[in-house]
């Protein structure tokens, strides 16, 4: 028998494998999705920063006058440092008629600016002498209502919380950034879910997180509602009663930040509901979830940029 015909025995291709191991495994390439999202977000990055850095320059080089408690942004106040102003801060409901007409004997003012006077949350009467300030009042404390003489305060830029001069609802807002960040959480639920091989689990999470997404860009929405049309603020805030790009550049800088904002937001909500529209047609499984994890990070970005954001514009 020829020595290649002789049968093998079983230990030599043991012995065989023990002197020549397998080459180890290759790992797999980074994914060119994973690739693209991250270039993605990387524009997006210097997009914001470039963003937010603008609205720093601006407010960091607004004039210490440039807003006060008693006249419109930008008013020249070199001549109205000696004004005075009266604050109306209740009872205009009951005493409405008879705090028109104190406001008319102390400043002449037309009943139509009067009415938007009186419409104004909180309602200033301004341009006034230290005079004519504790008279009216005491006129309008004589008639029921809680008002009280102020001096003028310049400043570079609206504070928060100060209602004469800054509009924004910190309250409100702060209760829609919590809402933004369950939502980031409810996005890592989903992901994690899919991982595990759990589609119905991934599925409620990822409506979860377009449902919260919505409640959040929905706020955004009744706070621009509030903003330009659905109350009247005082002349500190804006010389028309509703604050719009155009009135200030604080109101500007607010209006394009938050407004890109909001357009991430809902371009995010969108991808996400069609990732979960799909999700319902079984297209992700344990060993394809690339596209949850994809629309994860760029909602987890869109939740840091709101971050940085709420506390920029609104608490600083």
């Amino acid at each position: 028998m020829h020595p290649a015909d002789a049968p093998t025995h079983p230990d030599a291709h043991a012995h065989h494998r023990e002197h020549h191991p397998a080459p180890d495994a290759v790992p797999a390439p980074v994914l060119p999705g994973k690739v693209a999202i991250w270039l993605f977000l990387a524009t997006e990055i210097m997009f914001f920063t470039g963003l937010l850095g603008s609205y720093i320059v601006c407010r960091g080089g607004s004039p210490a006058t440039a807003y006060s408690n008693l006249f419109p942004p930008a008013t020249q106040l070199d001549r109205l440092r000696d004004s005075r102003g009266v604050l109306i801060e209740g009872g205009i409901e009951k005493g409405h008629d008879a705090a028109a007409q104190a406001i008319a004997e102390a400043t002449g003012k037309k009943p139509d600016e009067i009415e938007t006077i009186l419409k104004a949350e909180p309602s200033v009467v301004n341009g006034l002498t230290e005079k004519q300030a504790n008279d009216l009042a005491s006129a309008l404390k004589g008639h029921g209502l809680e008002a009280e003489t102020i001096t003028l305060k310049p400043s570079s830029w609206p504070k928060p919380y100060d209602s004469l001069t800054n509009p924004l609802s910190i309250d409100l807002t702060t209760v829609n950034t919590f809402i933004l960040i369950c939502s980031s959480a409810t996005m890592v639920l989903a992901v994690s879910a899919i991982q595990s091989g759990k589609k119905a689990r991934c599925s409620l999470f990822l409506l979860a997180t377009v449902l919260l997404g919505s409640v959040f860009l929905g706020v955004q929405v009744y706070e621009y509602h509030e903003l330009l049309e659905g109350r009247i603020y005082p002349p500190g805030i804006s010389p028309t009663g509703h604050f719009r790009p155009g009135v200030s550049l604080f109101a500007s800088c607010f209006f394009t930040v938050t407004g890109f904002h909001g357009l991430h937001v809902a371009a995010g909500i969108i991808t996400l509901a069609l990732v979960f529209l799909a999700s319902l047609f079984g297209k992700f499984s344990a060993k394809n979830f690339a596209a949850v994890e994809y629309a994860g990070l760029y909602w987890h970005f869109v939740d840091l940029v709101w971050i940085l954001l709420f506390t920029i514009v609104y608490l600083i």
